[in-house]
């Protein structure tokens, strides 16, 4: 399994560094670094923070199992590419940058239906990712999710989340 990003270091200074988690990818924040993704269509961004200890989480996943039936799991060379696999690898990475368990709290966008599918993606990852969360513990205290336009976040230090949407609305979970 690959590791997530870590970025921080709580010696930098100087105005806050943007840092791109790209398509299945996930990043860890301790510092004041702004964690951002784009092209949230059926993909969903799982926002996770421990805010006692100010660490911070952001995942990209674009499918909802590591398994094509969904029944059980098989490792995944990507972990982070599907919403089960990659909550386990953010909470992992979250734990080994000094977060608590008992006081993360999650943040869920995307979801959207795109495309005319009989089985549409991003509605099963929104309710993996609620299911994953939940199985994990983790209270899911915010989403905008679903619907049918892309979406861009921006996981701040502070640990709110700004969602903009294509279609220029803009809100903070």
């Amino acid at each position: 399994m690959t590791s997530p990003t870590r970025v921080g270091g709580r010696n930098g200074s100087g105005p806050s560094r943007r840092v791109k988690v790209g398509v299945g990818d996930l990043a860890i924040a301790d510092d004041d670094a702004v964690l951002t993704t784009s092209g949230l269509g059926s993909c969903v961004a799982v926002a996770v923070a421990d805010p006692t200890a100010g660490v911070r989480g952001l995942l990209h996943a674009m499918l909802p199992s590591a398994d094509a039936s969904e029944g059980g799991l098989r490792p995944a060379p990507r972990p982070a590419k599907y919403v089960d696999t990659g909550i386990d690898a953010l909470i992992d990475g979250l734990s080994d940058a000094g977060a608590s368990s008992g006081r993360l709290e999650a943040r869920l966008v995307g979801g959207a239906e795109m495309l005319d599918l009989t089985a549409a993606v991003g509605p099963r990852n929104v309710e993996r990712a609620e299911r994953a969360l939940a199985d994990a513990g983790i209270t899911l205290v915010a989403s905008d999710v679903g619907d049918g336009v892309g979406r861009t976040v921006r996981f701040r230090p502070d640990g709110t989340l700004a969602v903009r949407a294509a279609d220029g609305f803009e809100r903070v979970l």
